[in-house]
């Protein structure tokens, strides 16, 4: 599986974790379950969905919100994604 298709993977599972918090000001997501849902294995940072390797801050650029490293969780707004 190539990673362009892992990444389209995780952030489908991104679009339906926030479809469901559309009302919500703002929304805090675990990397280990932005991970999870890409279908990969979190650990010290960095996800490793299928054969690929994306750190925490990449997962989170992703689904267009912003990360915080101390408390290892991206958070995004309501309305769902920065352009």
């Amino acid at each position: 599986m190539s990673s362009a298709t892992v990444l389209r993977m995780g952030a489908l599972a991104g679009i339906l974790v926030l479809s469901t918090a559309a009302c919500s000001s703002t929304m805090r997501l675990s990397s280990t379950n932005m991970c999870k849902a890409a279908g990969g294995t979190y650990t010290q940072g960095t996800c490793q969905p299928g054969n690929s390797v994306v750190n925490a801050q990449q997962m989170c650029a992703a689904h267009g919100g912003t990360y915080f490293a101390g408390g290892d969780y991206c958070e995004v707004g309501g309305s769902g994604w920065k352009n």
